[in-house]
C-alpha cells in the first residue's frame, strides 16, 4: 500500500518552487542604463496635434441620472458615446517651448526610455507629483528603517527613482479626474506638469458609486460625499510624453464581459463576503464596491519622435479586466491586437494586463459550482480520489506543485487538466501575433541586454526573477511570495526594415527591462500597490554591446 512518505517528493517539489518564487537576481547590467549625456531635440517633423483638446464632461445631474438608469437614451446617450471616444490632448509643454533631452551613453548610444505604472486609483497623486518635482522630495519619502542614509539599499532606491524620473514616455493606469478619493484632482495633468510633459487622457469609466450611495442613503466610513461643483467621476488611462503628441484614439472594447453597474450594485453573497474578509485578515487588503459606467478600452497614442522610422512611435496602452476569466482577457487582447495589425512603424504596447488566472468578480456558491463543474481539473481530482489510496495527499501535493509552478510565471508550461496554466495563453498570444509588415513583439532574453543577465524569454523587456517574472503587484502585507503577481508588461515591436539582420539586429529592441520593486517596499507610505516598470530602446544598433 502506498505510504504518506512516498507522496512527499511531489509535495516538497512544490514547496521548493514556492520558496524559489521569493528570489530576485542581482541587477548586474544596471550601470548600462545610466544617462551620461542628454541631447536636446529642437524640432519634430510632420504634423503635431492641437495645443489642447478638451472634452465635454457629464454634469453632476447627468451623472445622477446614470446612477438611476445606466443605459440612457436620447441626448444623454449621445453625449456619453461621444465622451468615451474623445481623449483629452495637451501639447502645452511643447507649445510652451519645453523640448525633450534624449538620453545617451557609451553602451546604448541615443535611446528612448519608456515606463508604465498603475498608480492605484490616483490616491497619492500629490505625493507622486511632488516626487517628480524634486529628487530631494523623493529622498524625504524614503523610510530610513528600510533604506538608511548612505546604505546600499538607499543607493538602489535612488537609482530606481532616477530611472523612472528620466523616462521619455510614462503610461499611467487608474488616473482620476474629479473623484473624491483622489481629492478631485486631474491626476494626469498634475503629474505631467511636475515632469514638464505633454499628456493624453482616455476616459475608461465613470465612477458613480459615491452618487449611488447618496441616493441609497448608505454612507460608508471614510468615503466622502460627492461635491457637485467638483465631481467629474472619470477613471481612465494617461500617456505622458516629453515628445509632442500627433494623434490619439480611444473607444470602448466590445469584449467587455463584466457589468460594473449591475454586478457591483447587487448585494454580495456570503462566499464573496468570506473571500473579502479572508483577504483583509491575511493581507490587510480591503475590497469595496465600485459602481461604474463603462468598461475597458482601446487606447492608441502616436508620438512624434525624431530618429524613428516615420518619425513616429505608436503607444498602445492597455488595462485589461480584472473581474473576468483568463479567457475573457484573451478576447479583449485579441480585439486590441487586431486593431493595431496594420501599424507600420515602432509599436510599444504596455500597461496593466491583469495577467492572473483568477477572476475577482463577486463570487457565490452557485457560481463556484458552475465553474468547477465545467473545469476538467475538477473531475481529474474526483477521479484521483476514487482511484487512489492516500489520494488526499496526492491531490494536495499536485495542487501545491501546480500553484508553485505557475506563481509569478505566466510562461510556465500549460499541461491541461493535470497541471494547467490559465495565464500562459494571454502572453503567448502576444508572442505569436504578427503585424501586416511581418513585424512581431520582441520576446528575446540576452545576457548583455537584460537588467540581470537573464537569458530567459522576455528578459530584455520584462525583468526576470530566479523563478518566473519579478512581481509588479503586491497587497499591503504579502506572505512571502503569496499576495504578489506579475500583472504589468511592456512589449516592443520594431519595423522589420529597422532590423535588417533579423534576430541579430537590436536597433529599436527593448533593453534592460526593470521592475522598480523598491518603490513598493522602501518608502514611509507606498505610493501604489503596483511597482513601475521601465525599459530602454536604442535608436540605432547599440555601439557598446557586441
Amino acid at each position: 500500500m502506498p505510504s504518506y512518505p512516498r507522496k512527499m517528493p511531489l509535495f516538497m517539489g512544490g514547496l521548493c518552487l514556492l520558496l524559489a518564487s521569493c528570489g530576485s537576481l542581482p541587477k548586474l547590467n544596471l550601470p548600462k542604463t545610466v544617462v551620461l549625456e542628454e541631447k536636446p531635440i529642437a524640432k519634430a517633423k510632420g504634423s503635431i496635434g492641437p495645443r489642447f483638446q478638451g472634452t465635454d464632461f457629464l454634469s453632476f445631474n447627468e451623472l445622477k441620472s446614470l446612477a438611476v438608469e445606466p443605459k440612457p437614451s436620447g441626448k444623454t446617450e449621445e453625449k456619453l458615446m461621444r465622451f468615451f471616444k474623445k481623449p483629452i490632448i495637451s501639447n502645452e509643454a511643447w507649445y510652451e517651448g519645453k523640448r525633450p533631452k534624449r538620453g545617451e551613453n557609451d553602451v546604448m548610444g541615443e535611446f528612448l526610455r519608456v515606463a508604465t505604472w498603475n498608480i492605484e486609483k490616483s490616491l497619492r497623486t500629490q505625493e507622486v507629483a511632488e516626487m517628480f518635482r524634486s529628487r530631494d522630495s523623493f529622498s524625504g519619502m524614503i523610510d530610513p528603517k528600510k533604506a538608511a542614509e548612505g546604505s546600499a539599499d538607499r543607493e538602489a532606491l535612488m537609482a530606481e527613482y532616477d530611472r523612472l524620473d528620466s523616462a521619455d514616455v510614462l503610461l499611467l493606469q487608474e488616473s482620476d479626474i474629479g473623484v473624491p478619493r483622489s481629492g478631485y484632482q486631474n491626476s494626469a495633468r498634475e503629474i505631467a506638469k511636475a515632469l514638464d510633459m505633454n499628456y493624453v487622457f482616455a476616459p475608461q469609466q465613470l465612477e458613480i458609486d459615491p452618487i449611488v450611495r447618496e441616493l441609497e442613503d448608505k454612507p460608508e466610513d471614510n468615503v466622502q460625499s460627492p461635491d457637485p461643483s467638483k465631481y467629474k467621476g472619470v477613471f481612465g488611462l494617461a500617456v505622458l510624453s516629453k515628445y509632442p503628441i500627433r494623434t490619439a484614439k480611444c473607444f470602448q472594447l466590445k469584449a467587455n464581459t463584466y457589468d460594473w453597474y449591475a454586478k457591483e450594485k447587487k448585494e454580495t453573497p456570503f462566499m464573496e463576503d468570506a473571500r473579502r474578509l479572508a483577504a483583509e485578515i491575511l493581507f490587510d487588503n480591503e475590497t469595496h464596491r465600485e459602481i461604474k459606467i463603462g468598461g475597458r478600452i482601446f487606447f492608441r497614442v502616436d508620438l512624434a519622435v525624431p530618429g524613428l522610422p516615420d518619425e513616429t512611435v505608436s503607444i498602445i496602452h492597455n488595462h485589461l479586466e480584472i473581474k473576468a476569466t483568463a479567457k475573457d482577457r484573451e478576447r479583449q487582447l485579441a480585439e486590441i491586437l487586431e486593431e493595431i495589425r496594420d501599424i507600420p512603424h515602432t509599436v510599444i504596447m504596455a500597461g496593466d494586463f491583469n495577467s492572473s488566472s483568477q477572476d475577482l468578480s463577486p463570487t457565490s456558491t452557485l457560481r463556484v459550482l458552475s465553474r468547477t463543474s465545467k473545469d476538467p481539473q475538477t473531475w481529474f481530482g474526483v477521479g484521483l480520489n476514487l482511484a487512489m489510496q492516500a489520494a488526499t495527499v496526492a491531490n494536495a501535493s499536485r495542487t501545491l506543485l501546480n500553484h508553485a509552478k505557475n506563481l509569478h510565471d505566466p510562461l510556465a508550461p500549460n499541461i491541461p487538466i493535470l497541471f494547467p496554466n490559465k495565464k500562459r495563453k494571454l502572453i503567448t498570444d502576444v508572442r505569436d501575433f504578427r503585424f501586416s509588415d511581418g513585424g512581431k513583439f520582441d520576446f528575446r532574453g540576452d545576457r548583455e541586454r537584460s537588467i540581470n543577465r537573464s537569458t530567459a524569454m522576455l528578459a530584455n523587456s520584462n525583468e526576470r526573477a530566479i523563478k518566473g517574472m519579478t512581481p509588479t503587484f503586491s497587497v499591503k502585507n504579502p506572505i512571502g511570495p503569496l499576495g504578489q503577481g506579475r500583472l504589468d508588461w511592456i512589449f516592443v515591436k520594431a519595423p522589420p526594415s529597422a532590423q535588417p539582420q533579423g534576430d541579430q539586429s537590436y536597433r529599436l529592441a527593448p533593453h534592460f527591462g526593470e521592475t522598480l520593486t523598491r518603490f513598493a517596499s522602501g518608502l514611509k507610505a507606498r505610493l501604489s500597490d503596483h511597482s513601475p516598470c521601465v525599459l530602454d530602446i536604442p535608436l540605432q544598433e547599440p555601439p557598446g554591446i557586441d
